[in-house]
């Protein structure tokens, strides 16, 4: 009785962490076309505050997450290392955002299996709602504060491509 309650958990877990709406990634729009990022303001893990609007002026990354989600687990350490590590700087900003909704524990959790330094946001689904994301979804919001880049799924180099050239804007 145990194996499929087990079978049927896990499966649910993977569905739930599916991103079907746009399977074969980003959304790159023209600069011209670049719309307003909604602000908002959240609480971080480590009991700060992230507001968008204090970011204008920087390259923002949100990286969507669900904190038990397999495929953010393993994506995470990449974001980390080749993209937070490697390109912040004064001009970058990367901020994980827990759609999930979890307790601070359940975050601190997937912070200690991924090792990412970059904050962490709690409470995240009504700024999932509000940018229509779920988990394993990231959006880059370029210097003047328009969202500049949408991707479902997670792909690192796609990633670093397009914040290397909105840092140059």
């Amino acid at each position: 009785m145990i194996k499929p309650l087990l079978f049927t958990a896990l499966m649910l877990n993977l569905w739930a962490c599916a991103n079907t709406e746009n399977p074969t990634g980003a959304i790159n729009p023209d600069e011209s076309e670049r719309s307003a990022a909604p602000d908002f303001t959240m609480e971080t893990l480590d009991h700060g505050t992230f507001k968008l609007s204090e970011a204008t002026g920087r390259v923002v990354h949100l990286f969507f997450i669900g904190y038990a989600c397999p495929p953010c687990m393993v994506t995470a350490p990449g974001i980390e290392k080749d993209i937070h590590l490697s390109l912040s700087s004064d001009s970058l900003t990367v901020i994980g955002i827990d759609v999930w909704d979890g307790s601070a524990g359940q975050l601190a959790n997937f912070k200690i299996q991924t090792g990412v330094t970059f904050p962490l946001g709690l409470q995240g689904s009504g700024v999932g709602d509000l940018y229509g994301a779920t988990n394993d979804y990231n959006i880059l919001i370029d210097k003047k504060g328009r969202i500049a880049y949408r991707q479902s799924g997670t792909q690192v180099d796609a990633l670093r491509e397009k914040i290397t050239s909105l840092i140059k804007e």
